[in-house]
């Protein structure tokens, strides 16, 4: 179901972040994010983000909640497995981007991007890319690219307040590739509704969004428009924490406005990473949580 896979991509740019240090073993954050369009819940995303020495991994579940579930019911699993490492443009080097996808609506799909120093080295995408009815991704605009997950962990950046949302990134999900620019919009004052979301003042991020290659000329041609170039994302900084994370993520989709809101954190203690990075089973509905 596309507006699944583009709630995930747009989520996965705001939720990644490294966590702060436990007294043994590796840390981990967890963040669960409840979406909303129209006022209705119609998403829920958890993220579990491990940073082990200089290893990172992040996963993703992306879920139908409420009337959507009855409807469309669909799950979505992104992993990314990588290393933090200063010589890199970027600062980290991911090694293996995964995605997987199983709903009511569209085929069981799967991507397994291999990164080296140069960027993605080699995709395995089913239904291949060739077959999807996309625009190819000549080898020359994957150069310096990295993942969206990668990405979000470097943007939320340590220092002040105005440095969050400063960067710029070439991205590339194993079928499309974009360009995304941070912008820090300074500080906004956050309404909670009834208190059961954060209230209060958080740092506006702006993300803008560039199509480059990989996308189906058809979609293009009818529904690009309908979908937004920009992201806003809310970051505050929490005590337990070491970095900003997001309380608020608002984008338009072709069914209209979509929010998501921080429902739940925890710092929480992972497990060791290994040197290998650990294959994501094929897309099946039942085997993919919530």
């Amino acid at each position: 179901m596309r507006i699944v896979r583009h709630l995930a991509a747009a989520l996965a740019l705001a939720t990644a972040l490294p966590a702060a240090a436990l007294a043994a073993g590796p840390d981990r954050v967890d963040l669960t994010y409840r979406v909303f369009l129209g006022g209705l819940p119609i998403v829920e995303v958890d993220t579990k983000t491990v940073v082990d020495g200089g290893r990172y991994r992040m996963d993703n579940l992306t879920r139908t909640v409420g009337l959507w579930e009855g409807l469309f019911q669909a799950r979505m699993l992104t992993r990314v497995d990588g290393r933090f490492d200063p010589k890199a443009e970027d600062g980290a080097r991911p090694s293996l981007f995964q995605v997987r996808y199983d709903g009511r609506v569209g085929k069981r799909r799967s991507v397994d991007v291999y990164f080296d120093d140069k960027g993605p080295r080699e995709i395995v995408a089913v239904p291949p890319n060739a077959e999807d009815g996309r625009r190819p991704v000549e080898p020359e605009f994957l150069l310096g690219a990295t993942d969206p997950a990668t990405a979000a962990i470097l943007a939320a950046e340590t220092g002040p307040e105005n440095q969050i949302c400063q960067r710029s990134f070439k991205i590339f999900d194993g079928r499309r590739r974009y360009d995304v620019a941070f912008e820090n919009k300074g500080t906004d004052h956050i309404d909670g509704g009834n208190g059961d979301f954060y209230e209060g003042e958080a740092i506006h991020c702006l993300i803008r969004y560039k199509r480059i290659k990989g996308f189906d000329p058809t979609w293009e041609r009818s529904d690009a428009k309908n979908y937004p170039n920009e992201v806003h994302i809310w970051f505050v900084r929490f005590p337990e924490l070491p970095r900003a994370i997001p309380v608020k993520v608002q984008v338009k989709t072709e069914y209209g406005v979509t929010v998501a809101q921080l429902i739940h954190r925890a710092l929480a203690r992972g497990e060791p990473l290994s040197d290998a990075a650990a294959l994501l089973p094929p897309p099946d509905m039942k085997g993919m949580g919530g």
